[in-house]
C-alpha cells in the first residue's frame, strides 16, 4: 500500500499552494480535498450501525478503512499520498490507528486574514451568489463572516477552527503547523521543515514555477479562482478590505500560537502579520 500523509488545516491558509509546492516532487501525490475522509466515515456508521456490527473484528474494520484509500488511490503512481480535508484533524486518534507513523500538516493563518481572503474573493465573483453562506448571511460583509464564524451553522472557517484545536489537544505529536506567511515569505526553509517533519529527503523545489488552479471544482461554489495558485511564490503586504468591528471580533483568537507552544512550527522569522492588520485597519 502506498504511504499516507494528510494536509489539513484552516481554509484560505495556503493547503493549495502547499499541495501545488508537493506536486513538484515525482515521487509526491497532493491536492485539494478528497472524499475519502466522507467515504470513510460513511463507511464506519454502515459497518457500526449494521446488525453484523458485533461480528466484524477491529482488524476486518481497519482493513475496510485502510481498503477505501487503496482503493481511491488506485490509479495514482506516486508512492507517497497526501490526502486533504479539513476534517482530519478531529480523526487524529483514528488515522494513527489507521497509519501509526503518519503525519499531519496543517496550515494557518489568522482568522482575521482568512476572512478577509474570503471577502475578497466573493467581491470577484460579483455576478454570483456564494454557496458558502445562505441567503440571509450573504447581504453584507460583517454578516457574510459572522457566517463563517457560526458554530450553530457549522461556518466554513470555524468548523475547521475547532478540529484543529481537537487535534492538537489530542494528538499534537503528529500535527506540524505551517503559518501561511512562513510559507510565503521563506518558502525553501518551510519546506525544508516540512520534508523533515514526514521524515522525507528533500526536493529542490521551484519556488518560481508553481502553478494550480481546479476551475471545475471552484465553479461548483460560485468562486472563481478559489484555488488558483499564482506561479512564483511571494508574500505581498495590503490592505485589508474588512470592517474595523470584524477586526475587532475575531482578531487575536489564535489559539495554537499560545496553547500549545510543543507543536512543530514552520516558522523562521519573527511573526508580526497580526500587528499589521491592525495597521492596514486604522491606515483604512
Amino acid at each position: 500500500m502506498k504511504e499516507m500523509f494528510f494536509i489539513s488545516g484552516l481554509p484560505r491558509s495556503g493547503s493549495t499552494l502547499l499541495s501545488a509546492i508537493l506536486r513538484q516532487n515525482p515521487k509526491l501525490y497532493a491536492d485539494i480535498s478528497s472524499p475519502v475522509q466522507g467515504l470513510m466515515a460513511s463507511a464506519i456508521n454502515v459497518v457500526t450501525n449494521g446488525e453484523s456490527n458485533h461480528l466484524i473484528s477491529e482488524g476486518k474494520r481497519k482493513t475496510i478503512l485502510k481498503g477505501l484509500f487503496e482503493s481511491f488511490y488506485s490509479d495514482v503512481k506516486q508512492p507517497i499520498i497526501f490526502d486533504t480535508s479539513r476534517v482530519w484533524t478531529s480523526k487524529t486518534s483514528l488515522l494513527k490507528e489507521l497509519f501509526p507513523q503518519t503525519k499531519i500538516v496543517c496550515c494557518v493563518r489568522d482568522l482575521f486574514w482568512i476572512l478577509d481572503s474570503f471577502e475578497r474573493i466573493t467581491a470577484k465573483n460579483s455576478l454570483y451568489s456564494a454557496v458558502l453562506t445562505d441567503g440571509e448571511a450573504c447581504q453584507t460583509v460583517t454578516t457574510r463572516c459572522d457566517a463563517l464564524m457560526d458554530v450553530k451553522k457549522e461556518g466554513a472557517v470555524v468548523k475547521p477552527y475547532y478540529h484543529l484545536e481537537e487535534g492538537l489537544l489530542l494528538n499534537p505529536d503528529m500535527i506540524m503547523l505551517v503559518e501561511y506567511e512562513s510559507l510565503c515569505r521563506e518558502p525553501e526553509s518551510t519546506m525544508q521543515e516540512v520534508y523533515k517533519f514526514i521524515d522525507k529527503p528533500y526536493f529542490d523545489h521551484n519556488f518560481t514555477n508553481v502553478e494550480y488552479k481546479n476551475e471545475v471544482f471552484d465553479r461548483s461554489l460560485n468562486m472563481k479562482g478559489l484555488h488558483t495558485v499564482r506561479k512564483q511564490v511571494t508574500w505581498e503586504e495590503r490592505l485589508s478590505i474588512l470592517p474595523k468591528s470584524v477586526f475587532d471580533k475575531y482578531a487575536g483568537k489564535e489559539f495554537w500560537r499560545t496553547q500549545q507552544p510543543e507543536v512543530d512550527f514552520a516558522i523562521k522569522s519573527e511573526y508580526t502579520f497580526r500587528d499589521s492588520s491592525r495597521r492596514a485597519i486604522n491606515n483604512a
